[in-house]
């Protein structure tokens, strides 16, 4: 009896998704008969039941048409599949969400190890319903069909289902963050998590309080900046319609954990492009860093002379404190710069984003002089300083068409000066295009948006900014230029 009904019926507000008495309010269908929402003791709420009392013969069904709501991110409910201990699998015990054209949306179950997909409804886990949601955010205003089937007639089969509640993004991502981070935290005896929420960003972390409140103020500090920039510059840029998520460890270590692999010390930061997450760990922590200091004290020790070893203490303790917090805001800049981008209509999250792109851009908002950030679109010092070796050292940049067609120079098992040379000349192309070409780049960015693949992206680039070589002299000349305007003279 497993019924694919066309959705031909009139759709309504899922108003009444959950069974709030015996009548079962806009259900259809029949079968089932109201019971408490938990299936095993008093409660306030209502579940469904399709329980036969022993008796052969029994099948039901219950189902309600209605339209996915804009904001929604999942459709969660608690259900499980019931057989007698001696009886195998049989015919059909599920809920299952039909949308359009009689396509099954697939469902997850919640377990100790996160969520799992789910092919049918499973048995109770410890003589209680398993947890179970569909994710719909992308399906607002689509029409579907939730149905409960109980297809199974043997005596004692049967399903449990709790009513049906729909979760904002916003919730629904803080949980599934939540519950990510104390799984990681109990994994490798980390310390105790901590939430922050401000206006646009939500944080969890292992750090202190005052240091995870410092990453969220730089959030929201650039949060307002970068879509003013940019929709000055005439790109269709909207903030994201959900919190975004910041996950701030106190170590290295935790850095590590999170992403299940040991990371280069000269990595202290990422944007999370599957998670959606921005990951970030204090500097100060950096193993690196650690032993840079761990060296200068070793220097500071052999200088015999008091007085010059006090002012070694202070000139290096000022630069240790700089290098830590550009390093520190530098990099929340840069990533959180990646996260707008792939959630306020710049870039694509799900295609391909050629590198220089998405790294020329975030370093375009990344610039930090002395400790302080210094805006979207800045000089970048730091870039500046990698074009300006190679350009001494009249070592070769990159040939555009290679920094556009592929990836290699940072994913290729490029040395830390080849990719250090990638992010810089990115930056120096993605600010070029800003300054000369910004309607051009917006072009580009429609090109590719929906690309899944990098087979398009020298014909997408000459096709938004003309003949490569033209193009190629420009940028090189450039270069150069910036480096003899922004690079301090070497004596």
């Amino acid at each position: 009896m497993r019924l694919f009904l066309p959705l031909l019926f009139a759709a309504v507000p899922p108003t009444d998704l959950a069974f709030h008495d015996a009548r079962l309010g806009a259900w259809q269908g029949g079968g089932f008969y109201a019971t408490t929402a938990t299936g095993c003791g008093p409660s306030r709420s209502f579940g469904v039941c399709s329980g036969d009392a022993g008796q052969a013969g029994h099948k039901a069904l219950l189902y309600q048409t209605f339209v996915v709501p804009p904001d929604v991110a999942v459709i969660r409910f608690t259900a499980a599949a019931l057989r007698p201990q001696d009886c195998e699998p049989g015919p059909a015990l599920d809920v299952v969400l039909e949308a359009a054209e009689r396509e099954i949306i697939p469902k997850s179950v919640r377990t100790a190890d996160g969520p799992r997909e789910a092919q049918r409804l499973l048995p109770p886990d410890n003589g209680r319903p398993r947890e179970y949601f569909w994710p719909v955010g992308s399906r607002a205003g689509q029409r579907v069909r939730i149905a409960l089937i109980d297809d199974d007639d043997r005596p004692g089969c049967h399903i449990f289902c709790s009513g049906f509640q729909l979760i904002a993004a916003d919730e629904y991502n803080g949980r599934v963050f939540a519950d990510d981070m104390r799984r990681l935290e109990r994994k490798n005896r980390l310390p105790p998590m901590t939430r922050l929420d401000s206006d646009h960003f939500l944080a969890i972390g292992d750090a202190d309080d005052d240091d995870i409140e410092h990453r969220l103020y730089n959030c929201e500090t650039i949060y307002a900046i970068f879509f003013d920039h940019f929709r000055r510059k005439g790109f269709d840029v909207r903030p994201p319609a959900e919190r975004m998520m910041v996950a701030v460890f106190d170590s290295q270590e935790g850095f590590e954990a999170y992403l299940g692999r040991n990371m280069p010390s000269a990595i202290t930061g990422l944007y999370d492009r599957d998670g959606n997450r921005l990951v970030v760990y204090d500097y100060a922590r950096n193993r690196a860093f650690r032993e840079a200091k761990k060296r200068g004290d070793e220097i500071a020790h052999s200088i015999a002379a008091p007085l010059e070893r006090q002012r070694f203490v202070g000139a290096f303790g000022r630069q240790a404190r700089e290098f830590r917090d550009d390093a520190d805001i530098g990099t929340v800049m840069h990533e959180v710069a990646h996260q707008l981008s792939f959630n306020g209509g710049m870039l694509d999250r799900e295609g391909d984003v050629p590198l220089w792109l998405a790294e020329g851009l975030a370093c375009y908002c990344e610039s930090t002089t002395n400790g302080a950030w210094q805006g979207v679109g800045e000089p970048n010092p730091m870039r500046v300083e990698s074009l300006a070796a190679q350009v001494r050292n009249k070592g070769p940049l990159y040939a555009l068409k290679d920094l556009v067609r592929g990836d290699d120079w940072l994913r290729g098992g490029a040395t830390a000066g080849q990719a250090a040379l990638g992010y810089a000349q990115s930056w120096a192309l993605f600010r070029l295009l800003m300054e000369e070409k910004p309607e051009r780049l917006r072009r580009y960015l429609d090109l590719i948006r929906g690309r899944r693949t990098p087979d398009h992206r020298l014909d997408d680039f000459a096709e938004a900014f003309g003949s490569f070589s033209k193009m190629d002299a420009r940028y090189q000349e450039y270069v150069r230029e910036i480096v003899g305007r922004e690079a301090p003279r070497k004596k």
